[in-house]
Formats: structure tokens, C-alpha cells, sequence
């Protein structure tokens, strides 16, 4: 092989080397620092039960290591567009990975948001002071909650849906605040959407002057909307010993679904999931026949390691080595190990076929050392191999190629052959 030759061979190996040990530095990187470890989710108000459940799993969490933090957002939309943000470049580690949403939104919008699965069905209960119909609302002061929160979402369909936007005077206030201003009789009615065991809900149905208004044709009013299913909540299902609600109720119920990064740290998913399996059934409808959590119908992507998780259970590989080993060093690992398999294979299989394809004067040590033994084991060369062993050293004789003298001694011996040949 000539000198320049020589060097630039040297160069481009040098090159490759630097490339694939800054993949592999890149790649431990990408573990520390991408695959956040502390858990920063959201809930809804102190009294809701995305809140209930969001204590749990931070609670459930730091006991078992894991940094977690816990703040309480009502606008569930500007949730999934923070956790969506959350695998952005030089994100705040404080911005959130975790959240609760109950609406419809665009999923393709948020392509780094994943569910860990819906967990609930919340019903909604909008209560009133005096005993109304969901058409008797018009011309009433309704608080719906904040603009992007679950609850406003759903009731501005609603109201839409029943036709009576313009004689509605609507207030969009937190739901805390909407439930102080029932009860001094600044609004005539607030719309919540929550579990039936919430304390604000058996608080309100408790109350002697407050009444819980029935969604008149509550099966049509789902179909048209289409991420809400109808519900019927049975007398006395909210507290069986003072037997609330006297009267059976109609409604509609929502998903309440689990969303995280995609990017949130695998030992801490499968953690999350191991939790949200042991929610208390008593915080779901009594209509309900799904199993929680369900991954059935999300409008989100499920998460790979928590969908494995619900079938199959904790994987093997965690049950042997602790979680920050496999976070820190098993997953980087084993993404160093693929891309070196794939590199390994184009350049034992790929790289040799396309050499021969764009320079077919040319044969490597390896392509010799293969024909040579074919011939000790006693297999005559075929015509296309004779007929390439010609063009080697015709294209060496000729100068096209690295003047080599062992591949031309090599070559003519496989053809029986001491002098030079002309194809």
C-alpha cells in the first residue's frame, strides 16, 4: 500500500475510533443526564383524587429512593404540554414528567407524551341550590373551572352540546373557589369532576341546600361528544348511612389517565405502574367493567415498559440487579452493545459486497483466505471466482490497485498459475 494511501487509511480509522468512542461517551451521558431520575408530577386540587393518588406514588416513591416532588396544577392542558416539553434540550429539571389528564386533546401534538393507563372514571356532579335539570341552567351563574382544566373542557361541550351557551353567565374560576362562591350564593351552580369518594364530593352532596343536577339524556349527550361515557350514580352510593343521593343520578364520566415522558426513567415507570395497580377499587363508578389500569382506547401512546409490566409483572432483570445499576449502566450498555453488533455486521458483511461492487479489481485477505481453503478441501473454484482472481492480477500487473505481491502470489496459486495472466 502506497504512503498517502497509507495515511489516509490512518486518518479515516482515527476518525472512526474518535466517532465510535464519543457515541459511547455520549451514550452514558444520555443516561445520566436525559433519563431523569427524579419524578416532578402534577395533580389536581387538594381535594380531588388524581391528588389522592399523586400523594401515594410520591409517598410510594421516596420510600423507595427515588427524588420526587408534587404540585398541584388544575389546568391539566398546560400538564401534558410541560411533560410533552420535558425531553427538550437543557429542559429545568423541575419541569414536570408526570401528570393526571381527563379530556380529549391531540395526541399528535405531543409526541413525547406516553400513558401509563386510565385508572379511573370520574363522573361529573355539577351541584346546584335548588333542585334543577341540566336545561334549568340557563340563565344561571355556572362555575366551570379554569380555562384548560378537565372539568371546563368537558362542560364548555356541554353547554355547547345542549344548545344554551349565550344564557349561561359562566365563571371560570378554580373549582375550590367555585365551591366557596356556591355556597355564599355568588353562583348557582358549580360543575365538578372527580371520584365519588373525594371528600368535596360527599361534603357537597351532604349539604341540605345543595341538589346534584341530572344530565337529562345523558346517552345521546356522550355518543356526541365521544370521549365521555354515560353513567348513572345509585342512591345511596355516595354515603350509604345518610343515603346519598336519595335518588339515582345521570351523568357522564370521564378517563382519568396517567401521562409521562417518554423519556422518564424505566426503573422509575415500572415503579409508577407497581403502584397504580394497587389503587383502591372503592374510587371508581360501580359501572364500571373495566380493570385498572386499563391501556385500552388511550388517546396517547402506552408506554412499552409499563404495558409489559401489566402482563407479564416485574421483568427478570430487575428482580436480579437493583434499579440505578440497570438505569446508570445495564441500558446504556446494552444500547452500546446494539450499535456495535450493527457496525460489526456492515463491516463484515456490507462493506466487503459494496467494495466489490464500486472496485471489482479489488479482494481482501479474508476473500483469499476463504478460496484458499475451499481449495485445500478439495471444492474447484467457480467461474465467477476464477474469473475475478484474473481481474485482480491483471488490475495489480496494470497498476489500478495497491501493487501488492503476496495477494498476486496468492491469487495466481489459487489459479495453478507462477506468471502473470491476462482475462
Amino acid at each position: 500500500m502506497t504512503g498517502g494511501r497509507l495515511l489516509i487509511r490512518r486518518i479515516l480509522i482515527g476518525l472512526a475510533v474518535t466517532a465510535y468512542t464519543l457515541f459511547v461517551v455520549g451514550s452514558l451521558a444520555y443516561s445520566y443526564l436525559l433519563m431523569e431520575r427524579t419524578v416532578n408530577m402534577a395533580t389536581g386540587p387538594i381535594t380531588s383524587y388524581s391528588n389522592d393518588v399523586g400523594r401515594k406514588l410520591d409517598t410510594w416513591l421516596k420510600d423507595n429512593g427515588v427524588s420526587s416532588n408534587l404540585i398541584v396544577r388544575e389546568n391539566s392542558l398546560s400538564v401534558i404540554e410541560e411533560v410533552n416539553a420535558f425531553g427538550e434540550f437543557l429542559q429545568d429539571p423541575n419541569d414536570l414528567n408526570l401528570g393526571f389528564v381527563a379530556q380529549s386533546v391531540d395526541a399528535s401534538r405531543y409526541p413525547d407524551v406516553v400513558s401509563l393507563g386510565s385508572i379511573a372514571s370520574l363522573p361529573l356532579l355539577i351541584f346546584a341550590r335548588s333542585e334543577l335539570d341540566i336545561g334549568d341552567l340557563a340563565g344561571k351563574k355556572v362555575s366551570i373551572g379554569v380555562p384548560g382544566s378537565d372539568v371546563n373542557h368537558l362542560m364548555t361541550q356541554i353547554i355547547d352540546s345542549y344548545g344554551f351557551t349565550s344564557d349561561l353567565e359562566v365563571r371560570s374560576d378554580p373549582t375550590d373557589v367555585g365551591v366557596e362562591q356556591l355556597l355564599s350564593g355568588d353562583v348557582d351552580a358549580v360543575a365538578i369532576l372527580d371520584s365519588l369518594r373525594a371528600p368535596i364530593i360527599a361534603e357537597l352532596a351532604g349539604n341540605p341546600d345543595l341538589k346534584i343536577v341530572n344530565l337529562a339524556r345523558n346517552a345521546a349527550l356522550a355518543f356526541e361528544i365521544g370521549y365521555i361515557q354515560p353513567a348513572t350514580i345509585p342512591a345511596s352510593f355516595i354515603d350509604l348511612a345518610k343515603r346519598l343521593p336519595a335518588e339515582p343520578v345521570s351523568t357522564v364520566a370521564v378517563d382519568l389517565t396517567v401521562i409521562a415522558n417518554k423519556y422518564l426513567d424505566e426503573p422509575n415507570v415500572l415503579l409508577i405502574a407497581k403502584q397504580l395497580t394497587q389503587l383502591d377499587s372503592r374510587m371508581r363508578l360501580p359501572s364500571d367493567v373495566k380493570s385498572y389500569p386499563n391501556t385500552e382506547g388511550s388517546q396517547f401512546p402506552i408506554s412499552a415498559v409499563a404495558r409489559e409490566y401489566y402482563i407479564n409483572g416485574i421483568p427478570l432483570l430487575y428482580k436480579v440487579f437493583p434499579d440505578s445499576l440497570i438505569a446508570w449502566l445495564w441500558i446504556p450498555l446494552a444500547r452500546v452493545v446494539t450499535v456495535t453488533f450493527f457496525i460489526w455486521a456492515a463491516l463484515r458483511y456490507v462493506f466487503p459486497f459494496i467494495s466489490n461492487l464500486t472496485n471489482p479489481s479489488a479482494i481482501s485477505r479474508r476473500a483469499l483466505a476463504r478460496l484458499e481453503r475451499r481449495q485445500r478441501e478439495g471444492k474447484p473454484l467457480s467461474r465467477r471466482q476464477t474469473q475475478h482472481l484474473k481481474r485482480v492480477v491483471a488490475a495489480i500487473e496494470a497498476r489500478k490497485v495497491d501493487p501488492d505481491q503476496e495477494t498476486m502470489e496468492r491469487a495466481l496459486s489459487l489459479l495453478g498459475q507462477t506468471d502473470s495472466v491476462v482475462p
